[in-house]
């Protein structure tokens, strides 16, 4: 079996008239953490969904565990996104008429995990992420960076293959972000995940295996 999860092979895509990626090269690695920095509307999101599966490039091969997946119907790469994928969208969204617990336990219930092991995923990954006290709350009675841990807790907690952050970071602050990379990085080590993180932020150091720099619709390693 391969070591890279997914790989990008020249990928390329246009939104509404533009092209936003051109020729995009990239591969994540099991247990491997990537960071994307980029401008605001350079096509980091476009970047993330794609990784994700929720978006087909134009041109170009996504590889996903060994197998091209460009061809394959939306259901199959919705099943493909329950089963393997966490996906952290930088817009927080939540269920609203469902506490906090609710939110984060949704995949698992959808999985079909037990009862018992889903109350203890979500104690596990809310404990970690300090939103403990928060789960029986609604999304409108948290602040903006619990909404956002929530959202995270919701993509760590079934443990996928793949998980991809799209701007994690915009409503944390610089102890609570360290916090979250920390605790993404050993879920990634311990669980052989591969995490791709996108950012705005274009000079704060941060710990992780690669960087690159997503500039005129052109990916490059960061030196």
């Amino acid at each position: 079996m391969s070591s890279i999860v997914v790989s990008l092979r020249a990928v390329s895509k246009a939104i509404g008239g533009d092209t936003v990626l051109n020729g995009v090269d990239l591969e994540i690695g099991f247990g491997q953490v990537i960071l994307v920095r980029g401008k605001s509307g350079v096509g980091k999101t476009t970047l993330a969904k794609i990784v994700a599966l929720l978006l087909k490039p134009d041109k170009g091969d996504v590889v996903f565990l060994s197998k091209r997946v460009n061809d394959l119907a939306w259901d199959a790469l919705a099943d493909l996104r329950l089963r393997y994928i966490g996906y952290i969208d930088q817009l927080c969204k939540l269920m609203p008429n469902i506490t906090a617990f609710e939110n984060i336990e949704l995949p698992l219930k959808i999985l079909g995990i037990p009862k018992r092991e889903r109350i203890e995923r979500v104690h596990e990954v809310a404990s970690l992420l300090n939103i403990k006290e928060k789960l029986l709350r609604y999304p409108n009675e948290l602040s903006g960076g619990e909404r956002q841990r929530v959202a995270i807790a919701r993509a760590l907690v079934k443990k996928p293959r793949v998980v991809v952050a799209d701007e994690p970071f915009a409503h944390l602050d610089d102890e609570t972000m360290r916090t979250v990379l920390e605790y993404v990085k050993q879920l990634a080590k311990h669980n052989s995940m591969a995490v791709l993180i996108t950012t705005t932020d274009l000079y704060t150091p941060l710990d992780v295996d690669e960087e690159f720099v997503l500039e005129s619709g052109v990916l490059r390693k960061k030196s």
